[in-house]
């Protein structure tokens, strides 16, 4: 019993905390009591809304197209407005300018998966709804110039050339030197420092730490005017003002997914090395810029000149003459400085004379009352000094239990395969745009004879090569009908480089570039098993036009989907065995407990992850004698937390779009979607599968009685699917 309630009293102290932490959702434009929509929006690949504004010539008859990028606590018109200073230079050079509130900005949708890369893309995205050609320029001041580098790492190809203005830098980039990033550190205001830390160590407190009231927050945040130069408040001011008659606010829909998530990604744990960019522009067909005032406090210069050294191909220019975020200098200021000294100095006395005559009126009253009132006195300046030291032992408890908590909840970092430690690098892998590794097999005929090309998807604690064995039951058939088949491991899973950023958009787009590498052509196929299927409609959401067919094999669900009627999923997840509905639960609602959860050993963890043989129906137990340890590599090489754990994460989180709202792929039947279900699936309930086929008609579902999960490993039911003439297989292909 002891047992149980220190367990219940941990996690709702857990979960209370959690919650404390925990900003308001935004509210979004467009929606019932968000803020309206007044800007044009393009709709982006992952449903989102990015909102932009037009300047300069006519896209068409324009020489550059240049898209700006604004700053922090900014928006569009910010970086447009300046523009405006020089509208005949504009007119003769030609230029087309485009600026965007970046997610959660103005009016354009939160991103709440937003990355460096995720911006870079969303750029690329932006270019080509607005036809900017192959190639376009980019500009980004401050915040939006940290969003350049992105742009140089993700989407070279795509640049005409860049600039960068007063670029934030993150102080723990790895290849800046220690000392020097240190001391520009710590020339940052006190209460800066630790909003910076926080956002760096502590990312999840980052909207406490910049909400309570125990501590001075962000003086970014609160545009306190010490960080700010004499000459930047002049023009703060008279921006305030513009952006108070014409503008619409940068946090119309929130601080949390405009500001504090710009602190979380900027000074966060990036997935690349920025002293490691290559030149985009070897043959010197662009350029890359850097500008930068030599007295900015918020961006010091000195970690510029670093970056400048370490990359020679940026063109640095450092403005000596301005000063866009300097401290007042000169003999005005001084002068300035010694008046307040001088006011100081004359209160300071006054007080010290009031104490005088203070002292002396008390030396009339008797001995007795002035005891009294000493002691009145000395009792309320205990008590106020207890209360004081109340409250900062409670903020420095209640921090110390949030990060005994969260240090609690985390999981191990990874073994990453070819690092020392790690496992060794047996497979074939390819490098993604974020630097990520992918291992894959291939298998049939020839990718240059090949008929078709198909690539392969694996399940939950599976491999490239659970999926590729299954190829290797019909030889026959695969040579006859000309197929290529490449299958490889889902990031964190056999020798995949893990992916603390995946979501179902993030795997369909790793799946395009491995088609890409492999030069499998415009279009091709996929075919995905259990929690492989369902990245099959991460596939059908985001690279439909890649697509030439589908084919999800009993593809997992997620319970929550908000296509589903509520009595019909509610009943399939009751279905499940009490620790699996639990499991779920936690990743759903507290992802951030499932490593913790899947082992701790006070309660059942995942029946999934531990194989118990009540998940399975008979079929399936009779089939798991195929899978040993002897004969597959284990899926979980580098830690079950960025394989199963993300598996459960990603597939029972919350979905960026709903399955059942997707759109034909094929509406010209040049292609097909198929899905296979075994009505004896005890893992994926038959039920749902039906329900999403009547609500896609366009889909061909095949039903097998008697089949349950793992029906596709039968070879003499995987050699009947393949010889049928109507509802065959690989037919399909």
């Amino acid at each position: 019993m002891l047992k149980k309630v220190t367990v219940g009293l941990f996690l709702g102290l857990a979960v209370g905390v959690y919650r404390a932490i925990q900003p308001p959702p935004p509210k979004i434009c467009g929606t019932p009591g968000g803020p309206p929509i007044t800007a044009p929006r393009v709709k982006l690949r992952d449903g989102r809304r990015l909102a932009y504004k037009e300047h300069g010539v006519s896209r068409e008859t324009a020489k550059a197209k240049i898209i700006l990028v604004h700053g922090f606590a900014d928006t569009k018109h910010g970086m447009m407005s300046l523009t405006n200073m020089v509208p005949e230079v504009v007119e003769e050079l030609g230029l087309y300018f485009v600026s965007f509130d970046r997610p959660g900005y103005g009016e354009s949708d939160p991103d709440p998966k937003r990355t460096p890369k995720s911006i870079a893309l969303d750029i690329e995205e932006l270019a080509d709804h607005l036809g900017l050609g192959s190639k376009f320029y980019v500009m980004g001041f401050s915040l939006g110039g940290q969003v350049i580098w992105c742009c140089l790492k993700y989407i070279p190809h795509r640049l005409a050339g860049a600039t960068i203005i007063a670029p934030a830098v993150n102080y723990w980039w790895p290849g800046l030197p220690a000392k020097l990033s240190r001391e520009a550190y710590y020339r940052q205001m006190p209460q800066e420092q630790w909003a910076l830390r926080v956002a760096r160590y502590t990312p999840w407190l980052t909207y406490w730490w910049n909400t309570q009231k125990w501590f001075p927050s962000s003086a970014l945040i609160a545009q306190r005017p010490e960080i700010w130069s004499g000459q930047d408040l002049q023009i703060l001011s008279k921006m305030v003002q513009e952006e108070a008659e014409t503008w619409p606010p940068a946090t119309l829909q929130g601080e949390f997914e405009s500001l504090h998530r710009d602190l979380m990604v900027g000074l966060g744990k990036w997935e690349f090395n920025l002293m490691d960019l290559e030149n985009p522009f070897p043959n010197n067909d662009g350029s890359v810029h850097i500008w930068q005032g030599d007295e900015d406090v918020l961006v010091p210069a000195s970690l510029q000149r670093c970056i400048a050294q370490r990359l020679p191909w940026i063109n640095y220019h450092e403005d000596r003459l301005n000063t866009p975020s300097g401290r007042p200098q000169g003999e005005k200021a001084q002068k300035k400085a010694a008046k307040v000294d001088s006011r100081l100095g004359e209160t300071k006395q006054t007080k010290r004379d009031a104490k005088d005559k203070s002292r002396k009126a008390k030396q009339g009253i008797s001995t007795k009352l002035h005891n009294l009132k000493g002691g009145i006195v000395h009792h309320n300046g205990m008590l106020e000094d207890h209360r004081g030291m109340l409250k900062k032992i409670t903020v420095v408890l209640f921090l110390g239990l949030a990060v005994g908590a969260y240090w609690a909840t985390q999981p191990p970092p990874p073994k990453i395969c070819g690092t020392p430690g790690g496992p060794p690098i047996r497979a074939p892998r390819i490098k993604l745009r974020d630097g990520r590794y992918l291992a894959y097999e291939e298998s049939g005929v020839s990718r240059e004879s090949a008929k078709a090309n198909i690539i392969l998807v694996h399940g939950f604690a599976n491999t490239k090569h659970d999926m590729m064995s299954l190829s290797n039951m019909v030889p026959d058939v695969i040579e006859e009908l000309g197929l290529f088949l490449v299958s490889f491991d889902r990031p964190g899973y056999g020798e995949s480089d893990p992916d603390p950023q995946r979501t179902p958009k993030s795997i369909a787009l790793d799946i395009e570039e491995l088609a890409d590498h492999l030069g499998l052509g415009s279009k091709f196929y996929v075919m995905g098993f259990s929690m492989g299927g369902q990245v099959v409609w991460g596939c059908l959401k985001y690279i439909p036009h890649r697509l030439a067919g589908a084919t999800l094999i009993a593809p997992a669900v997620n319970f929550w989907w908000s296509g589903f009627p509520a009595n019909l999923s509610t009943e399939a997840y009751n279905g499940q065995m009490p620790q699996e509905r639990w499991t779920l639960r936690v990743a759903h609602y507290t992802p951030w407990l499932t490593y913790w959860w899947n082992t701790q050993k006070w309660f059942p963890a995942s029946a999934s992850i531990a194989l118990k043989p009540e998940i399975f129906s008979r079929q399936d137990l009779q089939l798991l004698s195929m899978f040993t340890e002897e004969t597959r590599p284990q899926p979980t090489l580098q830690g079950e937390f960025e394989s199963l754990h993300r598996d459960l994460m990603v597939a029972f989180g919350k979905w960026e779009f709903d399955p059942m709202d997707l759109e034909n792929p094929f509406p010209n039947n040049e292609g097909s979607v198929h899905i296979w279900q075994g009505d004896e699936d005890v893992l994926v309930p038959a039920s749902l599968q039906r329900y999403i086929a009547q609500k896609l008609p366009w889909i061909n579902y095949h039903e097998l009685p008697g089949a349950g999960h793992m029906f596709l490993c039968i070879p003499e039911k995987f050699e009947e699917m393949n010889c049928c003439n109507e509802t065959g297989f690989i037919r399909y292909f």
